[in-house]
């Protein structure tokens, strides 16, 4: 009898299954095609009101949709960045507004709180206190202001140990890539022992590790671990919210979990979830009303202060700079550098030809003090037409019965001078640099004839030995680099030389004076000092034949060979032969 129960069972089963396969097809066919058929009218019938009571029961529809969101919303800024730009326009300034009240608000508490924590009595206090544990200040000021908070939380592969994500208190954990690495080895190091199967053949479970610095709670699941990194006394809401987040991590990304082929961004918005753990609580006595930052308001005003008179200084000096900078529009003036120091203090460099207007002056015209102002002067001769004029005015003075008239910037002398002081006038004409002058320019003066007397002749006649003198030692005769071969404008310099020495020489037989001309040849820096000498000598000698060629007695010509010579100028003016004029008395004339 059992035997044809259990037979009649299974035919009655048979049966069943074909009139299954008959009515709902092989694998529910017809059933599923029927659902996809209507599948749009049916989830549009109560996807509203599912979603609805979804979010209400546990919070996962913002949990998954947020993410999805956020993707979409990227995607289209990048594809449709204009269009947003005129949609968000109109929000920008309240926008900015907010935000920068927001910023200014947080970055004062905060300040204040780093300034409390930092340099009041409570501060330094734990800093030692801190220092006793070897513990970092921030660390101990953390488990002195809060009962408990939870500093980072990391999601883990239970398989295979790997990190997929993880968060932290702060927006950046700031953690070392190879500090994390071996935390998670050491992690995954306690979660594998913890998983080893126990004599009853369950899996024993390692759920907290405490330091005493901090506790990790570590909440194991089938595919995946939730690892919390807390500081403080840990309170249950703790665990009981890694324990929710877990498991709705499990939910929302179990195929993930399961086909995890070690690549963490299928995983990357699971910090939403995680963010939900990242909880803390104040102590009692941080708890009560606010603080003012009262504190943090006062360091910033001094900062902002101190800022504040660091750049009026700066400008002070930047101000000062550029009205000092107009003194080189001046003539005879140069600057060669003008800088800022120290706050407010301008360095001023220039060239000054003596004949230009003193830079004290200058400085009282345009109402500048010189408290701020550091001066370094130096002198050279400027070309410049006006000074050029100035300094033939001044000559003037000497001569009361001499006019000038400039015409086309050339001067033209009217009046009656004597013969002696025309000379005298010429020589110091000739010495203005950039004058360049010419004796046809003394045309118009009349020459007054004055009755001398033999001891006045005299006078005369060494006037005009020292006016000729001082032609000769003014020529300079320049060579090429390396040559001591004479050019032509060479040649016709020392035939000028030959001209103007014969006639010293019967000038200073009237005087009985004996003149010779000494000959110093010189090179510039770029050889050898023992070739430059024998250069510089071979130059001296050149100019010493040549003028005993045009007639001048050996015995009165000295060459003489003085190497090389340092110039601030170009070289060239280095590579020449200088000449000079002595005499000395023979005998009462």
């Amino acid at each position: 009898m059992p035997d044809n129960k259990e037979a009649s069972s299974q035919q009655l089963e048979q049966q069943m299954h074909k009139l299954r396969e008959i009515v709902l097809g092989a694998d529910g066919q017809h059933v599923t095609e029927k659902l996809h058929k209507n599948a749009r009218g049916i989830v549009s019938d109560v996807l509203s009101e599912a979603l609805h009571d979804r979010e209400k029961l546990d919070g996962s529809v913002n949990t998954v949709l947020l993410p999805l969101v956020e993707k979409s919303v990227e995607t289209s800024i990048v594809n449709h960045s204009q269009q947003f730009v005129g949609y968000l326009y109109p929000l920008v300034g309240s926008l900015v507004r907010k935000s920068v009240t927001a910023f200014i608000t947080e970055f004062l508490e905060k300040t204040n709180t780093l300034l409390e924590n930092s340099f009041t009595i409570k501060g330094l206090k734990w800093r030692f206190k801190a220092w006793q544990s070897g513990v970092s200040f921030s660390q101990y000021a953390a488990s002195q202001t809060f009962a408990f908070r939870v500093e980072q939380v990391f999601l883990i592969h239970s398989e295979t140990g790997l990190l997929l994500n993880s968060v932290s208190y702060g927006l950046d954990t700031g953690t070392d890539p190879d500090l994390m690495s071996s935390m998670l080895t050491a992690i995954n190091d306690f979660v594998s022992d913890s998983f080893k199967p126990n004599q009853d053949s369950s899996e024993q479970h390692l759920n907290v590790i405490r330091t005493s610095d901090f506790s990790l709670l570590i909440k194991p699941g089938p595919k995946a671990v939730v690892v919390a990194s807390i500081t403080g006394n840990m309170p249950q809401g703790v665990a009981n919210q890694l324990q929710q987040t877990l498991e709705e991590i499990h939910s929302l990304y179990d195929r993930e979990l399961t086909s995890f082929n070690g690549d963490a961004m299928p995983f990357e918005h699971t910090q939403n979830q995680l963010r939900t753990c990242l909880i803390s609580e104040l102590k009692p006595e941080h708890q009560g009303k606010k603080k003012k930052p009262w504190f943090a308001w006062v360091v910033v005003i001094i900062f902002l202060s101190g800022i504040g008179y660091l750049f009026a200084k700066q400008w002070q000096a930047y101000s000062l700079l550029e009205k000092v900078k107009l003194i080189d529009n001046e003539p005879g003036i140069l600057i060669t550098d003008i800088s800022t120091f120290g706050l407010n203090k301008v360095q001023l460099n220039v060239l000054r030809d003596p004949t230009a207007q003193p830079i004290s002056e200058w400085l009282q015209k345009q109402n500048i003090t010189q408290q701020h102002l550091q001066i370094k002067e130096r002198a050279f001769l400027s070309l410049e037409p006006s000074l050029v004029q100035a300094k033939v005015m001044n000559v003037l003075k000497k001569f009361p019965n001499i006019k000038i008239d400039w015409t086309m910037k050339q001067p033209n002398f009217t009046g009656t001078i004597a013969i002696s002081e025309q000379r005298r006038l010429e020589t110091d004409l000739r010495a203005i640099a950039g004058l360049n002058f010419q004796s046809d320019w003394m045309n118009a003066l009349s020459i007054e004839v004055v009755d001398t007397n033999p001891v006045e002749d005299i006078q005369l006649i060494k006037e005009i030995l020292d006016i000729k003198i001082a032609e000769i030692n003014r020529l300079r005769i320049t060579f090429a680099y390396g040559e001591s071969e004479l050019s032509r404008s060479a040649e016709n310099t020392v035939f000028s030389i030959t001209q103007h020495f014969k006639e010293l020489e019967s000038l200073a037989q009237k005087l009985r004076l004996s003149i010779s001309l000494i000959l110093m040849g010189t090179s510039d820096m770029s050889g050898d000092s023992e070739y430059n000498k024998v250069l510089s000598q071979m130059r001296a000698d050149s100019i010493k034949s040549k003028l005993q060629q045009l007639g001048i007695d050996e015995k009165r010509l000295n060459a003489i060979g003085l190497g090389a010579i340092d110039l601030d100028t170009s070289q060239k003016d280095a590579r020449m032969v200088l000449i000079n004029v002595v005499y000395f008395n023979t005998g009462n004339p």
